[in-house]
């Protein structure tokens, strides 16, 4: 996945973050991004080609360079209109209402998001580092104000392109002319007025951006080494999660046995399990055998349940005895590589550390070798084989990604080839396969579908199957439809008076058929 893949699926999940606070202003959040990050490149002073791309990654919109241009400079000049967006409003005032925490998962993943999209040209100066700061501190002061108080999580920023060096990062002003120098000035249609501006400066105490040399970032400050590595590996474990499952064998077997398709999956789990127990036993016994590898590499297209399966058998791993705990720590690529050297290899054994015991499933390991001239990736590498062989007894790697590139990524290291055997290919699901999951979706969240939405759906679910490319997302794509179509309900139903209970759980064709539609249009996009 590049960085502008990366970039559309974060604005995706923070999208669907903030959809049911958006009433009738869908447009709203796009808005709202898409100025932000003009703000945070405006503050860089250059324009790069790279912004343009970013845009249509995640709007599906071509601007033009003179129309981004215009549009970074309208949104400097207007800086001070500094308004809130409005999901955002609803969103902090529902949570002081509730004491739920939607703001807090919104802010740490926009963070994340922007950082990103200022890395989105390779470059990350302190200007822009300065802007997302400001960003995010006007959001959590206007959620102070609404009484809600959002603790800041600096574990949550990501890498997003190839790290800078020190110097590069130090820089407080762009390479070269701004190319921004003599533009006239003057509000570009659709982008000018503020949105989603950094409002008042965040209260007291509210760190910085962490990674610039010098900043206020919980970091350890400058010239403290050892205090700022102890926070990268603090950072690195608690942006992760550790999901222990203390369920039975028979549970565990049950639900593997329950999940829609996978038929070879689930056989070669069922053998798997049988050659271990057979093994442990023929030990117990005294007699000889096999030199064993319990580490996985799952092959596949997204969303054909490779973290799912990952977290079945790190439980089954615990019940059989391979493993003390069981626990499954699911990272990527931003969990364990760093922006300077040496520091990866920090953060790389504080995510290991809390899979001991359980656990560390690598999703789109590839990543980590995509690049040979990526000595963070390697160090990451090195530093994930060293731990294998020391820890053997309480730690299990599976490994994750698209089949071509996982192949790659095991031949590409010697280490890997020794430890990794066992591959395990997770096929696409099939049209009717695809109908069940969305079933079960309704089954599970208290809906029905109607019989003339099923038709349609079934006809068109399996058209997607047919005609699927790398951006097809089998049981993701499934889920996307659902949500949406739950919404078109919702927005259908808003108006009535006396709605039956029978309506409220019912699917209709109109809805289905647009939630499909939305979803086809997102492929077609991706695909141009």
């Amino acid at each position: 996945m590049d960085r502008f893949e990366q970039l559309a699926k974060e604005y995706d999940a923070l999208q669907k973050k903030a959809d049911r606070f958006m009433g009738n202003s869908p447009d709203e959040f796009e808005f709202y991004i898409e100025t932000a990050l003009l703000r945070i490149w405006a503050g860089n002073g250059r324009y790069s080609d790279d912004y343009a791309k970013a845009i249509h990654a995640i709007s599906g919109k071509t601007r033009s360079a003179e129309e981004i241009l215009r549009a970074m400079m309208a949104c400097v000049d207007q800086e001070a209109l500094n308004v809130i967006p409005e999901f955002f409003d609803r969103m902090a005032a529902e949570d002081f209402e509730k004491g739920t925490k939607r703001t807090k998962a919104f802010v740490d993943d926009l963070r994340s998001f922007l950082v990103g999209g200022a890395f989105i040209n390779g470059d990350f100066t302190i200007a822009e580092s300065a802007a997302v700061s400001k960003e995010i501190r006007g959001l959590m002061a206007h959620a102070l104000r609404r009484g809600v108080k959002i603790d800041y999580a600096i574990g949550r920023v990501r890498e997003k392109t190839t790290p800078l060096n020190e110097e590069s990062y130090r820089r407080d002003e762009p390479a070269g002319p701004s190319v921004l120098d003599g533009l006239e000035i003057f509000s570009a249609p659709g982008v000018a007025g503020g949105i989603g501006g950094a409002g008042p400066e965040g209260g007291a105490g509210t760190p910085d951006m962490p990674g610039a040399p010098g900043a206020s970032s919980g970091m350890g400050g400058a010239g403290q080494p050892g205090s700022a590595q102890d926070a990268v590996a603090q950072s690195a474990a608690q942006a992760v999660e550790a999901v222990e499952d203390t369920r039975t064998m028979e549970e565990l077997m049950e639900e593997l046995d329950d999940l829609v398709g996978l038929d070879s999956i689930k056989k070669d789990i069922h053998s798997l399990m049988n050659f271990i127990t057979i093994t442990k036993l023929r030990e117990e016994r005294g007699l000889s055998v096999p030199t064993v590898s319990y580490h996985l590499v799952f092959t596949g297209n997204p969303g054909t349940g490779k973290t799912t399966v990952a977290r079945l058998v790190a439980g089954l791993y615990r019940q059989i005895g391979i493993l003390p705990k069981g626990q499954l720590v699911e990272v990527d690529r931003g969990q364990l590589v760093a922006g300077y050297t040496g520091q990866t290899a920090i953060k790389t054994m504080a995510v290991i550390k809390k899979a001991l015991g359980g656990v560390l499933f690598i999703d789109e390991a590839y990543a980590l070798v995509n690049d040979e001239q990526d000595s963070f990736g390697k160090e990451a590498v090195e530093t994930i084989l060293k731990a294998m062989e020391d820890h053997r007894d309480e730690l299990v790697v599976i490994v994750a990604g698209y089949t071509e590139l996982m192949h790659k990524f095991i031949d590409s290291n010697p280490g890997f080839k020794s430890r990794f055997s066992k591959f395990f290919e997770f096929p696409d699901y099939t049209g009717d396969e695809l109908l069940q999951i969305f079933k079960r979706f309704c089954d599970s969240n208290g809906y029905r579908i109607s019989e003339e939405a099923e038709t349609l759906l079934r006809e068109k679910l399996e058209e997607m199957y047919q005609q699927r490319s790398r951006h097809f997302g089998n049981g993701r794509t499934v889920r996307n439809i659902f949500e949406k179509a739950i919404h078109e309900q919702a927005n259908r139903l808003s108006g009535e008076e006396g709605v039956s209970d029978e309506a409220l759980q019912e699917l209709s064709l109109e809805d289905v058929r647009a939630a499909v539609e939305a979803e086809s249009g997102k492929f077609r996009e991706l695909e141009v």
